[in-house]
């Protein structure tokens, strides 16, 4: 007989979520007036990076179609997952479900297994509507026989303050609409009214790292709809989707150029360039321009000879994205 680990402690946990059912908040303590009001803000900061990622989604076109992504569309969610720098990826596994409920029951049902809640907690009243709009969305992809995607997903932030400790992590779940065709072709709903209902889903779960960049903004959620960081900070999630070129700046001995005036040797920042080595052309003609460094956040290059007026500068990735940097003067360095 194997002897408890007196380390090892089960605290009660308490659940609420936010009313779309993609936040999670768990705490080993029942009153939420004790979390200290960095924790407030680190949980803050997992609003505002879905707002950020949801408008993002939302906002950008389905490449060769005429409609938007949705939330649900498990392409888009990956290649914010995978370019934010935010997640990182911890564990992941099939599961197979099976239930003879139907409805809100079968949603409920679904929902706690998938986030390991305790049974018989809760009314999850969000949770028909999150199924049904994963639903919606596979069968309309099931539909759909032109297109090549057949994942539909979605995706649930945890946040936890246990013993004083705040965690963040995220579940992302997603379902194969081919593998599980008959589910999904029974109706625009996961919960079909049939007596067994069966379901294979993949889920990946990663600690979440909240951008930095945007903290000191997150306790004031309506100013950083409005700000210029938290508008880059959708252009950067948005260029995941379109592999378009993000340009943070100019740089020159790493401080930004705020005029039309370059000297030789220049810096550009920003994201996307292209992990292989793309093109510039000044005016035109890239003759006289060495490239010196070139990675997917950052090329720095010179040019042979000063410049007689302005021209534009183009940056071109290997993957034919071209960006106009702006009209630009070189001048011999001081």
């Amino acid at each position: 007989m194997t002897e408890n680990d007196p380390n090892i402690t089960e605290g009660k946990k308490h659940y609420i979520f936010s009313a779309t059912g993609n936040i999670m908040i768990a705490s080993t303590d029942a009153d939420s007036s004790n979390l200290d009001d960095k924790v407030r803000d680190v949980f803050n900061e997992v609003s505002v990076f879905y707002a950020a990622m949801s408008k993002a989604i939302t906002t950008t076109q389905r490449p060769g179609k005429k409609e938007c992504y949705s939330l649900y569309d498990y392409e888009a969610l990956e290649k914010v997952i995978d370019g934010s720098g935010c997640f990182i990826h911890c564990t992941q596994e099939d599961i197979n479900y099976s239930s003879t409920s139907v409805g809100a029951d079968f949603s409920k049902e679904l929902l706690t297994a998938l986030l390991g809640l305790p049974a018989g907690g809760g009314v999850l009243s969000f949770a028909q509507a999150m199924i049904s709009s994963m639903g919606q969305e596979g069968f309309k992809m099931s539909m759909d026989a032109t297109s090549t995607e057949s994942k539909v997903g979605n995706i649930i932030f945890v946040c936890e303050f246990l013993f004083g400790m705040p965690v963040i992590s995220a579940m992302v779940v997603y379902v194969d609409t081919k593998k599980n065709s008959d589910v999904f072709k029974a109706g625009p709903c996961v919960s079909v009214t049939n007596n067994h209902t069966s379901i294979t889903m993949h889920k990946d779960v990663y600690m979440f790292v909240t951008p930095a960049f945007i903290k000191s903004y997150a306790s004031d959620l309506d100013s950083i709809i409005t700000s210029s960081d938290y508008s880059k900070f959708i252009s950067y999630l948005r260029s995941l989707l379109t592999d378009d070129i993000v340009l943070e700046g100019v740089y020159e001995e790493d401080e930004l150029v705020k005029g039309n005036t370059l000297t030789k040797d220049i810096k550009y920042k920003g994201n996307n360039f292209g992990d292989e080595q793309g093109t510039l052309s000044f005016g035109g003609n890239s003759n006289y321009i060495s490239i010196n460094d070139w990675n997917n956040q950052e090329v720095v290059f010179s040019v042979s000879e000063p410049t007689q007026g302005k021209e534009e500068l183009k940056l071109t990735t290997p993957k034919g994205k071209s960006l106009s940097i702006g009209n630009y003067e070189i001048v011999e360095s001081k």
